[in-house]
């Protein structure tokens, strides 16, 4: 995948209305754009859904006082021009372009959501996601994973919403369940952290021995049937309340039944997805067997909603919204962004790591999870996307007590080599600016980093 995608991504031989040709160059550079990785244009503003009346927004957290809210600099001279101040508007319509962001506690760098925000949007600050949901115009639900959507989508996930029959509940699970909902009724939001209660069971990530608090698992359970939705989040902790005390009363009213929910929630895996195939298990998010998901593909093809793309030198199908046909052609003659971006580990665009591995040849594996002797590049490493290619890993870790920025390893692919002064002055660039994002007063580089910036 060197040099320019040709422009001939068209496909050739007669026009065949459902199918589309291109290289894999140019299918990676309609992904890319489709998922607002080219460039740092901001999006058109969303107009915002109401909130209920009885419900004020609350003020967001102070920026100052937030590590990853701007903070001290790290060099405010390789700061440059002023830099554009983004507001909650801008982030909405970035959440409204992607469809959905998946959240994560995980918090070495910085958290996964923030991360997707930054990387988009000239400006962003965590503060401003966050009056997303004070402004009642974002909910969590569980689609590709656990997610934040816009609040419009929400009639889609409602029927969808998970129930778990009291008798496989543990009964300390089920006794908190009914006495937070009181809480609620009467006291208003509450917080896992402010209910004191010290009873252990054994949660969805625990094995045999119970070390989830039943408060945490009875909101979870509460939070799943969407008996309770997030009215607030700051950092890792959020604030559950009554759906009618959060999200807007037309979105409120709004009933479909399984059957229009069900097919409004394949239109939304479409939009967030952009170009999918139906080995993907989370396809149309249902639980589909894969005669079923290659059928249904096949099916929306045929009515025209879908095309199938087929990709030059790639043997697995894939599909796409009808109404993207002509970006598709074009996108080989796209711009290739010169700025590096270092993707966050659950960024929308690694999804679908056999996706990343068709499009772009870079095999990607989150290694915090895995033990320590076994790791071949860091616990955080991200791709280094560079001119519309996965050019390379970085391993970084922001440590908050020195507010201090560590780069422990910078790996090339080797098919890019050639281009490593360049990638090496957009990385030190990048390194900068996320630098001074997370407030760092410093930047430490280790000796593992493979070549100085």
């Amino acid at each position: 995948m060197t040099g320019r995608a040709p422009a001939a991504g068209r496909h050739a031989g007669g026009r065949d209305g459902r199918v589309v040709r291109v290289s894999r160059q140019a299918a990676a550079n309609f992904l890319l754009e489709r998922l607002g990785l080219l460039g740092r244009a901001t999006p058109a503003p969303v107009p915002a859904v109401r909130p209920p009346s009885a419900v004020p927004s609350a003020p967001g957290p102070a920026d100052g006082g937030d590590p990853a809210g701007g903070g001290a600099r790290l060099s405010d001279a390789a700061a440059g021009t002023r830099r554009r101040t983004a507001t909650a508007g801008d982030v909405l319509a970035v959440l409204t372009q992607l469809g959905a962001v998946q959240l994560d506690p995980v918090n070495v760098v910085e958290r996964n959501h923030h991360l997707v925000f930054f990387n988009r949007l000239p400006g962003y600050r965590p503060a401003l996601f966050e009056e997303l949901y004070d402004e009642g115009q974002v909910f969590e639900a569980w689609c590709h994973a656990r997610c934040a959507l816009p609040v419009s989508w929400y009639p889609a996930f409602r029927p969808a919403f998970r129930t778990v029959s009291a008798d496989r509940l543990d009964p300390a699970v089920r006794e908190w369940m009914g006495r937070i909902l009181e809480m609620v009724a009467t006291g208003g939001a509450v917080s896992p952290r402010r209910i004191d209660s010290g009873e252990r069971v054994i949660g969805y990530w625990d094995r045999d021995v119970p070390a989830t608090r039943a408060v945490s698992q009875a909101l979870q359970h509460l939070w799943e049937e969407g008996r309770l939705v997030v009215r607030s989040r700051r950092g890792n902790e959020r604030t559950y309340d009554l759906p009618e005390r959060v999200l807007p009363k037309e979105v409120l009213v709004r009933q479909l039944d399984a059957g229009e929910a069900a097919e409004q929630r394949i239109r939304h895996y479409a939009q967030a997805m952009v170009l999918f195939d139906p080995g993907d298990p989370y396809f149309g998010w249902h639980r589909w067997p894969a005669p079923r998901r290659r059928e249904e593909a096949e099916r929306r093809v045929a009515v025209g909603e879908w095309v199938r793309v087929e990709i030059e030198g790639v043997k697995r199908p894939y599909y796409a919204a009808a109404e993207d046909r002509e970006r598709l052609e074009s996108a080989g003659e796209l711009p290739e962004s010169r700025s590096a971006r270092f993707l966050p580990p659950l960024d929308n665009l690694l999804w679908r790591r056999s996706r990343v591995r068709d499009l772009f040849g870079f095999d990607y594996t989150w290694e915090i999870y895995i033990p320590a002797a076994k790791r071949r590049y860091g616990p955080y490493t991200m791709p280094v996307l560079y001119r519309n290619r996965l050019v390379g890993r970085i391993d970084l870790e922001f440590r908050q007590v020195t507010r201090t920025l560590v780069v422990h390893r910078l790996a090339l692919e080797p098919a890019y080599e050639r281009w490593n002064r360049s990638i090496q002055r957009a990385v030190a660039a990048e390194v900068e600016r996320l630098g001074r994002y997370l407030g760092a007063a410093s930047l430490e580089r280790t000796p593992l980093v493979a070549k100085p910036f």
